[in-house]
C-alpha cells in the first residue's frame, strides 16, 4: 500500500521554489478519465502534497496538461507532475516519512479518491536544477536535448542564454520563467532526455510565438546566435518541444 501511495503523491513545481531537484512523474490519462483524474489530484491529492511541504519534506507540487496530443493518446504521457526538493538527501523521505493519506483524509474512502486505476504513470526522472530565472508560468515550453557535451550545454546556457534571456525580459521579452535542469536519474544510452530548459509564458499565444519558425532576421535571437555552439553540442536540435499548461501549484504560500 505504502508504494501505490508514493506513485500517487510523487506527482517543472517548474514555477520555481528555490528547489535543486525535482521529481518529475509522466501519467497518460484517457481522455474519458480525465475530468475525474483532475478532481481527485486536485481536490484531494493536493492536500497529501501540502501536508508533506507543511512538514518540510518537500517544497512544491505541481500539476501540468500538455497542450494537443502527440503521438499515441493510449501510451504517451498527457500529464505531468513535479515535486519540488532542496537537496538530493530529501529523496530519502521517498521510503518512509510521507503524509499518511487516510489520516490526512480521514473522511474519505482511499477507493474513492485513488488515481492510478484510471491513468498510467509512463516515466519518472529525478532532475537537478543547474540555473533559472524566477517566474510564475501558466504555460511551459519544455525543450528536451540529449547533447554531444553535457558540460557544454549547461555552460552555454548558463553563461550565454540565461543572461541573453535576463536582458531581453528588460527589453520586453514575455518570458515568464525560465530553467535548465540535468537527469540524475535514469542514466544510461536508452534515456531519451540528458537535459531540458524550459521557457514560461502566461499566455499560450506567447508560448507559441516563442518556438514558431520565423527567419532568423526576424527574431529576437539573430544577436546571439553567432556566439551559440549548439549546433554542435546538440546537432539534431531539441528532441521534442511540447508545451504543458498548469492545472495546480502548490506551495508553502497556498492556503
Amino acid at each position: 500500500m505504502k508504494k501505490v501511495i508514493l506513485f500517487v503523491i510523487l506527482a517543472l513545481g517548474l514555477q520555481q521554489a528555490q528547489a535543486q531537484y525535482k521529481f518529475l512523474q509522466y501519467r497518460n490519462v484517457p481522455e474519458k478519465n480525465e475530468a475525474e483524474f483532475v478532481k481527485r489530484e486536485t481536490q484531494y491529492w493536493s492536500k497529501i502534497a501540502k501536508e508533506n511541504i507543511k512538514s518540510g519534506k518537500m517544497l512544491a507540487w505541481s500539476l501540468w496538461k500538455k497542450v494537443g496530443v502527440i503521438g499515441d493518446s493510449e501510451t504517451k504521457p498527457n500529464y505531468l507532475f513535479v515535486n519540488d526538493f532542496k537537496s538530493v538527501a530529501d529523496f530519502d523521505t521517498m521510503e518512509s516519512g510521507w503524509a499518511d493519506p487516510e489520516k490526512v483524509l480521514s473522511d474519505i474512502k482511499m477507493a474513492a479518491i485513488e488515481t492510478n486505476s484510471i491513468s498510467k504513470v509512463v516515466a519518472t526522472y529525478i532532475m537537478k536544477t543547474e540555473a533559472g530565472i524566477q517566474g510564475e508560468p501558466k504555460f511551459v515550453v519544455v525543450n528536451y536535448a540529449k547533447p554531444t557535451n553535457i558540460q557544454a550545454f549547461v555552460d552555454e546556457n548558463k553563461n550565454l542564454w540565461k543572461p541573453f534571456f535576463e536582458k531581453e525580459q528588460k527589453n520586453g521579452f514575455k518570458l515568464n520563467g525560465w530553467g535548465l535542469q540535468t537527469v540524475v536519474y535514469p542514466q544510461g544510452n536508452d534515456v531519451p532526455f540528458s537535459a531540458l530548459t524550459w521557457d514560461g509564458f502566461s499566455k499560450i499565444s506567447e508560448a507559441l510565438d516563442h518556438i514558431q519558425y520565423k527567419p532568423l532576421s526576424q527574431t529576437r535571437f539573430a544577436p546571439i546566435v553567432k556566439d551559440s555552439k549548439m549546433s554542435t553540442i546538440t546537432p539534431n536540435g531539441f528532441e521534442l518541444s511540447p508545451i504543458y499548461e498548469l492545472v495546480m501549484y502548490v506551495d508553502a504560500s497556498t492556503k
